[in-house]
């Protein structure tokens, strides 16, 4: 998201200015926050093919996998065994994701997808009617659980009980108390229990403790926790994040910068990977020469909930997210898509409107 964000901006911002090269271990770009639906039949997470995106924003292409980084050298080794030079870098390879608990399941679309429609039909099957929904500590974007458990309630098989379980003070705190409570109201028109403020820990594939008290159910799946890139040659947290500054510069780095989960921003979140783009294209544009007038947005969330009565959009600014609590049935910003930026997802909107959709709310015992 990050990588591409930037690209986006700096055509924007330095047309014919500078000559970027995307090095990439994936051809595709997934859009992952329509992950949650899949299972569902709620479509298919969108991807675009970077081979040829790449070339549109006026960069090249280069498929492989960052090894390391040689910062005297102003060199990127590559996994395939060459290098690729370059006078300022810009680092946005994202976290780990990794299951929390050994127990139940994760749920990580990319590596193991069977898992999460393994369960589903369980439950649909009426062999599951305990279902509980996990955020572990140490997420910090918990929204795609509320998701997972309000997209389960809708269609499980009457009588099934569906409980969020999350370190959270309230629901989806981090929006502030005024959104929290439409999310609440949310999860209780939608027949979700929730509780919050417990530490949970997943001790067999059917218990957990909840805090101080046991919870018994039938299927327990859980967001993963994530850790650092770890890049060889740059510095890192104790966890493998790049440290980072207001601007995306790499601490104790030269003309080294960093977007995106893989940093050390405590929300990991598509739409705040985004801003930091943004800030790391306008420092770029800057030493180019160009005249931009372009600055920085102030750090905001925004997040969209699929719940029973449609979309529930998000939004608090990180400053003072009491103050700027809201939450709306209608669109906060426009494109009204999943991971709102101000440049990648008006170009993916234009690109192919469907990939933006926030989607629909499935009928009860829908399943795919």
């Amino acid at each position: 998201m990050a990588a591409l964000e930037a690209l986006v901006a700096l055509r924007a911002m330095a047309p014919g200015r500078i000559e970027p090269h995307l090095l990439s271990a994936s051809e595709h770009f997934t859009y992952r926050p329509l992950q949650v639906g899949e299972p569902f039949g709620l479509g298919r997470a969108h991807r675009y093919a970077l081979p040829e995106l790449a070339p549109a924003l006026g960069a090249r292409f280069v498929h492989d996998a960052v090894s390391g980084v040689d910062p005297e050298a102003r060199a990127v080794t590559m996994a395939g065994g060459g290098e690729l030079g370059y006078d300022v870098l810009v680092v946005a390879v994202g976290a780990r994701a990794h299951p929390a608990f050994e127990h139940g399941v994760s749920f990580d679309r990319e590596t193991s997808p069977d898992d999460v429609d393994d369960m589903l039909h369980d439950i649909a099957d009426q062999l599951a009617p305990r279902v509980a929904v996990v955020v572990p500590d140490g997420v910090t974007w918990p929204l795609p659980a509320y998701e997972l458990a309000l997209l389960t309630a809708a269609w499980a098989p009457p009588g099934t009980a569906v409980t969020l379980v999350t370190h959270e003070p309230a629901p989806l705190a981090l929006f502030g108390s005024a959104a929290s409570a439409a999310v609440a109201r949310a999860l209780d028109e939608g027949g979700v229990s929730v509780r919050c403020g417990v530490h949970a820990d997943v001790v067999t594939p059917t218990a957990l403790r909840a805090g101080g008290a046991w919870l018994e159910a039938d299927r327990i799946i859980a967001l993963p926790r994530l850790s650092g890139p770890h890049v060889h040659g740059l510095p890192a947290d104790a966890h493998g994040f790049l440290p980072v500054d207001a601007h995306g510069r790499v601490a104790g780095v030269e003309d080294v910068y960093a977007a995106g989960d893989g940093t050390t921003v405590s929300i990991k979140q598509g739409g705040l990977a985004a801003q930091q783009a943004e800030a790391v294209a306008v420092q770029l544009a800057v030493r180019s020469g160009a005249d931009t007038s372009v600055k920085p947005l102030r750090s905001v969330l925004r997040g969209v909930l699929r719940t029973r009565g449609g979309p529930l959009y998000l939004r608090a600014e990180l400053h003072d997210p009491e103050g700027t609590s809201t939450a709306s049935d209608q669109p906060l910003w426009w494109p009204p898509s999943k991971i709102a930026s101000r440049w990648l997802a008006p170009h993916l909107a234009r690109l192919d409107a469907e990939a933006q959709s926030v989607g629909t709310f499935p009928s009860p015992r829908v399943v795919r």
